[in-house]
């Protein structure tokens, strides 16, 4: 390969990630004449996020940005009569939902509650917005000597959770209403539990909405579709049982059915394909929508560039079927879904579709390419006539020169010989005659995908020089249901030799010098980082990066160790540790003498800390080569929506480690 003509122009660095903007979110009016959306940047002086509302015509033409505060606006919702912007904004510390006139005039805060607003939805006349906000259940106690104690008191076994400082407060999620423009709002749900998602009937008179009801909601497993007068009262539930777990509900626009989002075996969790159902509005079983379709109808790719919003299901406005987001091979498109069972995809490619939305016969949605972070895009309803609507990296990614990936398949050495999908990018200036370092990089999930969508981090390797590999071994959505979940107690055993017939294919296929080879990957991509380095010494470096190491302690410790490590090996610790010790990789700890770098953030409730703690602590007493790498103030997303100046060293961290042992 040559690229003479480009030996000039530029390469990806690690600071680029801060001339970089995200496209997402994008909102078409109730006229189908402007499309409203988010962009996302990272503000390098203030180590934060910022994003602002801009509108675009979906003739196509001038941008003109709508906000311009210094934070963070988000979830751009039309009124029903296109007048209004509803946002979201945490410009006054706490995110409140904020209205733009837009025949002119400045944003005003509708809202002011205590702990803020997570979503919200217009009510079809325009009149009311329905939010879902924390309260306490139980009321605030009368001040005494015992709050001035720093004693935590804890009985549920949910206690805190990934992204949330500290521990859980108790409080729970309720549906408020808030009339437009007073801002006057009432709460129509109460109780201990979580209500989200709100979504109107078209009549305005009932607004739906998610919750757990069960004795086992502090799993965290379940959910059901329940509905409550817009005036309050008693919720009936709609559809659901103990072992549903179901979301993102939408009503028909004839009133009389409810489209949903899920599956029935809570318990298996993301180990499964999400699918469409239907069930009437009164009440009932579930209608399966999606047939035979063997893909999950939601957004499962892993990337760290892309400003991704919530996409629920959008009813045609016929009625004649919905619209879902698929996670397929690599790719996320959108397919329609009739009331009859046929599924057909209306916007694909080589693509992560992020999210869409549509009106007056329509589609506008968001879109990212593996060199093209995202921009707006709007389509007809069949997918025709698709027209860019934006350009937002032009000045940042003028003068770079970007890897173009290349998709390969190739057997397993597993002995079904399935295939696996993966996808190699060279070094961008690469010569020929040369060959290069080798950097393998893992996904984590294990149920999410690799695929064609931007990644800075894969960009940045390879403009150091390094060949980047990743795919999709089995364990990963978006090649079927058998694919996804026959990891289960088996993890490391059956997907190593997936990793490896992918190793192989590029040592004999791309420029790769075999003693030169890396591997890293981060969460289920740490856990396997550390199974491989403990059975193989053909890597000449490592990184394992908030990885899991010990599947006993991390029963306990982790917030979904107790229901997501209890199916994935088959039991507890008490019932079944000897599988759980076969498959950590603690247990094999001897073997490593693969050069490591552990890389963990303090705050990561997903794969605490300490499973990074056991590992490194076990090398250094080996003698092995190992340094360890901490992040104060970050979770488990570190290397997705960490502080700004942290994901830059994480990765200059990671330059470093590679670049002394490739």
């Amino acid at each position: 390969m040559t690229n003479d003509g480009n030996s000039q122009m530029r390469t990806m660095t690690p600071q680029d990630l801060y001339k970089l903007q995200m496209a997402s979110d994008a909102q078409i009016s109730p006229d189908g004449t402007q499309v409203a959306y988010v962009r996302t940047w990272l503000d390098e002086e203030k180590n934060k996020y910022r994003s602002s509302l801009y509108l675009v015509p979906s003739s196509g033409g001038n941008e003109f940005r709508l906000t311009a505060a210094e934070a963070e606006d988000s979830h751009p919702r039309w009124s029903p009569d296109g007048r209004h912007l509803a946002f979201i904004s945490n410009r006054s510390e706490k995110p409140q939902i904020y209205v733009l006139p837009l025949g002119g005039g400045e944003a005003w805060k509708l809202t002011d509650f205590e702990d803020g607003v997570t979503s919200f939805a217009w009510s079809p006349d325009g009149h009311t917005i329905a939010c879902t906000s924390k309260t306490d259940p139980h009321g605030k106690p009368e001040a005494s000597e015992a709050d001035e104690s720093d004693v935590v008191h804890i009985t549920s076994i949910r206690y805190k959770a990934n992204g949330v400082p500290g521990f859980l407060d108790g409080k729970r999620n309720q549906i408020w209403c808030v009339s437009f423009p007073t801002g006057d709002a009432r709460q129509i749900t109460d109780g201990d539990y979580d209500r989200t998602q709100p979504a109107w009937s078209p009549n305005g008179q009932e607004i739906l909405f998610v919750s757990d009801q069960t004795e086992q909601r502090d799993y965290g497993r379940t959910n059901q579709i329940w509905s409550v007068h817009a005036r309050g009262g008693e919720p009936r539930l709609i559809v659901g049982e103990e072992s549903d777990t179901f979301s993102a509900p939408n009503v028909s626009p004839d009133g009389r059915t409810v489209a949903i989002r899920g599956h029935r075996d809570a318990v298996a969790g993301s180990s499964l394909n999400n699918k469409v159902w239907s069930v009437p509005v009164s009440g009932g079983e579930p209608e399966l929508l999606s047939g035979t379709l063997d893909r999950s109808t939601d957004d499962s790719l892993a990337a760290d560039f892309s400003g991704k919003a919530s996409c629920g299901l959008t009813w045609l406005e016929d009625g004649s079927g919905v619209l879902t987001q698929v996670s397929d091979q690599g790719n996320v498109h959108v397919y329609r879904i009739t009331t009859g069972g046929k599924t057909e995809p209306i916007i694909t490619g080589t693509r992560r579709v992020l999210n869409y939305s549509v009106a007056a016969g329509k589609i506008a949605f968001a879109a990212s390419t593996s060199t093209n972070p995202a921009d707006v895009y709007v389509c007809n309803l069949d997918g025709s006539a698709e027209q860019k609507l934006t350009d937002i990296n032009a000045d940042a990614l003028s003068g770079l020169s970007l890897s173009e990936p290349e998709e390969f398949r190739v057997k397993s050495q597993n002995k079904d010989g399935w295939d696996v999908h993966g996808w190699i990018m060279k070094p961008p200036h690469a010569r020929d005659d040369a060959k290069y370092p080798m950097v393998l990089q893992i996904h984590g999930g294990p149920h999410g995908m690799y695929g064609n969508a931007f990644f800075h981090e894969f960009q940045t390797l390879a403009a150091a020089g390094y060949v980047v590999v990743y795919s999709n071994p089995r364990g990963s959505q978006g090649y079927g249901e058998e694919f996804c979940s026959c990891t289960r107690e088996r993890w490391g055993e059956s997907d190593m030799p997936d990793i490896m017939a992918v190793v192989d294919y590029a040592v004999q296929n791309a420029p790769v010098d075999e003693n030169r080879m890396g591997v890293t990957g981060g969460s289920y991509g740490g856990f396997l980082t550390n199974w491989i380095v403990g059975h193989t010494d053909r890597f000449a470096a490592a990184i394992t990066d908030r990885c899991v190491s010990n599947f006993v302690s991390m029963y306990g410790t982790s917030d979904i160790g107790f229901t997501f490590g209890e199916y994935e090996f088959g039991g507890t610790p008490w019932e079944n540790r000897d599988t759980l010790v076969k498959y950590s990789p603690i247990t094999y700890v001897e073997n490593i003498t693969t050069p490591l770098l552990i890389v963990h953030s303090e705050q990561d409730y997903r794969c605490p800390i300490e499973q990074a703690e056991q590992m490194f602590i076990s090398l250094k007493k080996l003698g092995r080569t190992v340094e360890f790498v901490r992040f104060p103030n970050e979770n488990h997303e570190l290397s997705r929506s960490g502080q700004p100046k942290h994901r830059i060293q994480r990765i200059e961290y990671n330059l470093d480690w590679l670049d002394r042992y490739l």
